[in-house]
């Protein structure tokens, strides 16, 4: 919330923002008033009651004589940290479609990026055993949703410069995203394995979906860090690339790609002949 928003809105007179954190989210609270200005003062009048979510719970119940279930943003991550895993599951369980969507999610982000689990160093989809019965409708719409949704080839390259600050520190990761193809999981998988054949590139296959990963720039410990590979997932994910990529990439790597030829039109000249 700009200060140039905020002086707008108020007249420039100073004011207090009533936020609703309960007893149990003392953490937020913490890091809320981190935004606190001249003008904006946060109040959490529920943490100074010593309100937590049961204590707010029993209140509505004896209030309006329901219980009160918790707000669910189905794609959200932070649900479990401010509540248990075993609750945010449980609300994914109970509405299976949605959380076929949400896995979608997870499934095409850790396939453009091996360390892009929801949660860190666990993902959702490992929450999700399936020896358990309770979880083969989550599972099953998750494997609808992989199997009915349109996929893709994309050509993916990333770098990690030396801080313009300091040579010897990590700068911020770029990153470039570039949907070459789209088609059938299984013939993509079969166009990236002539294409890794093609290029030396070390093959990946994730066996439950197919998905193929081909490195060709897997990325090291040294500055600055690259990683270049193919990989197929689902065609749910934009062309991105910032304006200053291509100076910086040739700059570090001395190269426009690592490829021998253009991804797409390779993609194209050997999908022809698959």
């Amino acid at each position: 919330m700009g200060d140039r928003w905020l002086r707008s809105a108020t007249g420039g007179r100073p004011f207090r923002q009533m936020i609703g954190f309960n007893a149990d989210e003392i953490g937020r609270s913490e890091r809320d008033r981190l935004s606190n200005t001249a003008l904006r003062t946060g109040v959490y009048p529920l943490i100074e009651w010593g309100w937590g979510r049961q204590k707010c719970e029993d209140f509505l119940l004896d209030r309006l004589g329901v219980r009160w279930k918790k707000s669910y943003c189905s794609f959200c991550c932070y649900p479990v940290s401010v509540g248990a895993m075993s609750a945010h599951l449980d609300r994914m369980r109970a509405f299976p479609e949605i959380a076929g969507r949400v896995l979608r999610l997870e499934y095409t982000a850790m396939r453009l990026n091996p360390n892009a689990r929801l949660f860190g160093r666990r993902s959702l989809l490992g929450q999700f055993d399936p020896v358990h019965s309770e979880n083969g409708p989550v599972l099953e719409a998750f494997d609808q949703e992989l199997a009915s949704c349109p996929w893709a080839v994309y050509h993916l390259r990333r770098l990690r410069p030396p801080s313009s600050k300091d040579p010897a520190a990590p700068g911020e990761w770029l990153r470039s995203v570039r949907r070459l193809r789209t088609g059938q999981p299984a013939d993509l998988a079969r166009t990236l394995k002539r294409v890794g054949g093609r290029i030396g590139a070390r093959l990946e296959r994730e066996e439950q979906f197919g998905s193929v990963r081909a490195w060709k720039l897997e990325r090291g410990q040294d500055l600055p860090v690259t990683e270049e590979f193919l990989v197929s997932a689902p065609a749910f994910v934009a062309d991105k690339e910032k304006a200053d990529f291509t100076e910086k990439w040739e700059r570090y790597t001395g190269t426009e790609s690592a490829l021998p030829d253009r991804p797409e039109v390779m993609l194209l000249r050997l999908t022809d002949h698959a």
